[in-house]
Formats: structure tokens, C-alpha cells, sequence
């Protein structure tokens, strides 16, 4: 049996890999098609279209199928190789619709990996130490995307564009091999439970939309990212309209990833004393406090420097969002759950916070934009404060059928257990 210390390795490989994939590709296709390919910008909003269509999915599709299978480790390696297929044969498509088709192959592959990996990660720690330590492996892929968005910029300026395509494969590789050594993670009460029955996705997402907990925590999430997404998105624009330029939006990237890091460890300390709904209300204030800044001083070093607060609170948003959904949604589901509620803030919000920042942009201002993601966020911000007395009752309830393992805790709000 593999030694727990070196499966942790593992999954902090895996991570990197992934994030490391995700950002060669992400941080500048749309800049080499603009400015090698020499595509229309209207050309480029379809394609961005249809990745972000059928990510959205494949977010569905790759997490039904990882809980019908009750297996992650055949679903994580196929889709890396498959995606490393894709991305080698991307720069070779010169019609419409052959770059179209490897945009929406793009979209349905690489997206579900994430929140994949990330189930996988928290099964295993939940069989072998404790959920909370999920942050310590997770930051790994902050790491990835920091280091390898700048190195492949420097691949790009100094050998050639295409260098872009060639980080994305090689990571995808390793992912694969590297996913490949890791022991599986099965679904074991679930397994037995519902032996005699078969799992379809009409009776997963009953599941899941059932379960009052799991749809407060959506309808935050949504709120929460339409402000924040749409921010992201129209970040260039941003700094642009506060005096910036491309050093500062390169550098406004970098100190948000980084530190991203030191927010995920401190969430390993943090989930086992407070609950995730309160790490949760806290990132929320530090967007807030993020969007106060940039609409009172409206400069792009406050934008930049802001970006810090931006990046502790995606830190500790997500250590708290995975661990809490892990937590309130049943076992035979809780990879679909995960996918699902990547699809919302990574997908939904993305397609509705950039059809309606665009248009406050174009009929008002970008600062316009950034006081309505405010609102958005604010909104999500009360909602765990004072909204979530129906979610609790849900989560109380499954910790007294769970085996009596939080039996005499406060019912207020989950928490992940100490060691």
C-alpha cells in the first residue's frame, strides 16, 4: 500500500499539473488567434462562447459518469490525454469551423478535470486523515498557474507562439501519469446502499436540487461569482480605464494567484475552528472591501494591489465551498455536486456577468460594472449571514444519520472535524 505521505505528493503533482495546463492554454489563446491568426474579436466572442457552452456540459456529463462508475482515476486520466490530443492539433486548424470544434472539445475536457480532482482529494482525505487539510494540497495549483502562466509567456516572446500549445500538452501528459499512480478513490456506503440501484442522472439531480443545502449554497455561489467573474473578465478593461496597461494587468494576475497560496494553507488551519460558512462570509467582505477601493480611488495600483485581497478570499472561498458541499451532499452524488457547482461560478456566471458587464460598459462606465458586481456580491454576502437558518437544519440532520461522527456539536453551521 502506498505510503499516505507520497499519495499527498501525488495529488500536490496533480494539482500543479492541471492549474499549469489551464493556464498555458487559457491566459493566451485569445491573443494568439487575434494576433497571429489575425481572427475577428467578433470571431473570438463565439469561441469563447462555445467553450464555455460545453464546459458547462461536460461539468455535468464527467460528473454523472464519475459517480455511475464510482471511480475518478479512469475519468481524470482519459480526459488529460484526450485534452493533450486536442491541443496538439489545435494550431493546425485554419477553418471556422475546425477551430470551433476544438474550442467546445476544449471546454467539455478541461473544465470537469478540476472540480474532479478536487472530489478525488477530498474523498481520499476523508477515508485517511481529515478534509481540512485540503487546502495544503490544493494551493499547489495556484502555484502551477502562477509559474507556468509566466514561463510560458517567456516561451512565447522568446522561441515562438506555439510554444503556448506545446506547455498545455506536455502538462496534460504528467497529469496523466501522474493521475495514473494515484490510488482510486471509491464510494463505499453509497456503493452498498444502492447496489440493487442504478444511478441516472434525472435521479442525481434530484439528489442534489432536493437538498436544501446544496441549493443555498448554489444560489450563493451564483451571486457571489457574477459580481467577482464578471470583475475578472473585464479586468483589462479596468485597468485600461483607471490609467493602467499591460504591466499592470500582468502583474494585477500575478499577485492575485499568489496569494491565493497562503490563503488555501491558512484554510487547513481554519475549517477545524470555524465554520465554513463564516470562512465563506469572510472572503465575501474581502471582495467587498476590494470593490469599495477600486470604485472610491479608481486608480490601477489600487485595482493591482487589490488583487491580493481578491486572491485570499478565492483561497479561502473555495477551501470552505469544497469542504462544505463535500460535506451536505450525499456520497453516491458528491462529484456531480462538485461539477455542478463549477458549472455555476465558472460557467453561468461567466456567459449572463458578460453580457451584462459589456452592456453597463457600453452604456455607462466600467466602474458602473464594478459597483453592480458589488451589488451581485453583496447580495451573496447576506445571504450567508442571515439566510442560511433552512441550509443548517439540512446539514444538522445528516450529521446525526451519518454514524453519530458530530454527534453533540452545535447545529449553527457545519464544521470539519478536528483531528
Amino acid at each position: 500500500m502506498m505510503p499516505q505521505s507520497q499519495v499527498f505528493r501525488k495529488f500536490r503533482a496533480a494539482h500543479y499539473c492541471y492549474w499549469a495546463m489551464s493556464s498555458a492554454i487559457l491566459g493566451y489563446w485569445a491573443v494568439y488567434f487575434q494576433g497571429e491568426r489575425n481572427i475577428a474579436e467578433s470571431e473570438i466572442g463565439w469561441m469563447m462562447s462555445i467553450y464555455v457552452s460545453a464546459a458547462l456540459l461536460g461539468q455535468y456529463a464527467f460528473g454523472f459518469i464519475a459517480d455511475k462508475l464510482r471511480s475518478l482515476r479512469a475519468l481524470v486520466v482519459g480526459a488529460a490525454l484526450l485534452f493533450a490530443a486536442v491541443v496538439a492539433a489545435m494550431p493546425f486548424q485554419t477553418e471556422s469551423i475546425g477551430i470551433r470544434t476544438t474550442m467546445a472539445l476544449l471546454g467539455f475536457l478541461q473544465q470537469p478535470i478540476g472540480p474532479m480532482l478536487d472530489s478525488w482529494t477530498l474523498k481520499y482525505l476523508s477515508q485517511h486523515v481529515q478534509p481540512s487539510a485540503f487546502g495544503r494540497i490544493r494551493s499547489f495549483g495556484s502555484l502551477g498557474w502562477a509559474t507556468v502562466a509566466l514561463l510560458t509567456a517567456y516561451l512565447i516572446l522568446y522561441i515562438a507562439w506555439t510554444m503556448l500549445f506545446v506547455v498545455a500538452m506536455v502538462a496534460a501528459l504528467l497529469l496523466a501519469a501522474v493521475a495514473a499512480t494515484i490510488p482510486d478513490a471509491m464510494n463505499t456506503e453509497s456503493s452498498a446502499r444502492s447496489e440493487g440501484e442504478s444511478l441516472t442522472m434525472r435521479r442525481s439531480l434530484v439528489q442534489l436540487f432536493g437538498n436544501p443545502s446544496y441549493c443555498f449554497i448554489l444560489a450563493v455561489v451564483f451571486l457571489m461569482y457574477l459580481g467577482v467573474q464578471t470583475t475578472f473578465n473585464y479586468q483589462g478593461l479596468l485597468i485600461k480605464a483607471a490609467g493602467g496597461g499591460v504591466a499592470e494587468l500582468g502583474w494585477t494576475f500575478f499577485f492575485g494567484v499568489m496569494c491565493e497560496m497562503p490563503a488555501m494553507f491558512l484554510s487547513v488551519w481554519l475549517l477545524p475552528r470555524l465554520p465554513a460558512k463564516r470562512l465563506m462570509a469572510i472572503a465575501g467582505t474581502l471582495y467587498m472591501v476590494r470593490y469599495g477601493l477600486i470604485i472610491y480611488f479608481q486608480t490601477s495600483s489600487i485595482v493591482m494591489l487589490t488583487a491580493c485581497l481578491e486572491g485570499i478570499a478565492f483561497g479561502l472561498l473555495l477551501s470552505s465551498l469544497r469542504s462544505y458541499v463535500f460535506s451536505v451532499v450525499d456520497e453516491e452524488v458528491q462529484t456531480l455536486g462538485m461539477t455542478v457547482v463549477d458549472a455555476t461560478f465558472l460557467g453561468l456566471t461567466v456567459i449572463i456577468g458578460g453580457v451584462l458587464g459589456g452592456w453597463l460598459i457600453e452604456r455607462y462606465s466600467v466602474f458602473t460594472m464594478v459597483a453592480a458586481c458589488a451589488i451581485s456580491s453583496g447580495l451573496a454576502l447576506m445571504l450567508l449571514l442571515v439566510g442560511g437558518s433552512l441550509s443548517d437544519q439540512a446539514v444538522s440532520a445528516k450529521r446525526v444519520v451519518e454514524s453519530g461522527r458530530h454527534e453533540g456539536k452545535d447545529d449553527d453551521d457545519f464544521r470539519v472535524a478536528r483531528p
